[in-house]
């Protein structure tokens, strides 16, 4: 059952007619060219808990009254329809209240600063490709997933160098993420550590790759789930 039309509306005002999922963010409203008293509306009122018995993400006794502002989340039709798959399996409560909370408190902060949404949009893209970038050359190094009884110590070092310097030169293009920022530097420290630590003594190679790859899986876990990296192949199974 959707919400009432003035739910709706605020709902979508709060949103400022923009998608609320962090990897989309389309813009959901405009004219209709060819009719000037005609628009178009590619936007929904999206429940975050469930309304009735056998919707997504429906509990019997929901923190938030199910037919409020509170508990609508405004979407395109295509993320609206995502989310609602397979019961919402993959899009639970919490994370879509934390993209209503984000995407509200944005849009607040630019509406306050008088500054065009547009940039910011660009800007999420753009660290979104650059975190991805990461995940993938991260998952071509075996050095973080082989068994420890075929790697040798000298071409591991080798190899989180270049990650090492990758980020590096990454992490120059990423704009104004402190979040993002933080996680790369993060990798950055335990791959700094493990070649500092290998350097002085190769024989704890498997005693220095589980720390590492125990570091870098947490990480990693944080891009999946805060930044929306896809992540697959044998580097899964790092990630706690």
């Amino acid at each position: 059952m959707p919400f009432q039309i003035k739910v709706t509306e605020m709902i979508a005002y709060r949103a400022a007619y923009i998608c609320s999922n962090p990897e989309c963010n389309t813009l959901t409203i405009g004219p209709a060219l060819t009719e000037s008293a005609l628009k178009n509306k590619k936007g929904e009122a999206a429940h975050i808990f469930g309304e009735k018995p056998g919707a997504a993400r429906f509990t019997s006794n929901p923190s938030v009254d199910v037919n409020g502002v509170e508990n609508g989340l405004w979407l395109c039709a295509n993320c609206h329809t995502l989310i609602d798959k397979n019961n919402g399996i993959d899009y639970s409560e919490l994370k879509l209240l934390e993209w209503k909370k984000e995407h509200e408190e944005t849009i607040s902060v630019l509406l306050r600063t008088h500054k065009s949404p547009l940039p910011l949009i660009s800007r999420q893209s753009t660290n979104r490709k650059i975190a991805q970038n990461i995940v993938d050359y991260i998952s071509s190094k075996g050095v973080f997933f082989q068994s420890s009884f075929i790697e040798d110590p000298m071409l591991c070092i080798s190899s989180i160098d270049q990650v090492r310097k990758m980020i590096q030169r990454e992490m120059r293009e990423i704009d104004a993420d402190k979040r993002f920022k933080e996680m790369c530097r993060e990798i950055q420290d335990a791959n700094r550590e493990f070649m500092n630590e290998l350097s002085l003594d190769s024989s704890m190679l498997d005693a220095h790759l589980i720390i590492l790859r125990k570091k870098v899986g947490r990480q990693l876990k944080r891009l999946r789930d805060e930044i929306g990296c896809d992540i697959s192949g044998q580097i899964t199974n790092i990630i706690p």
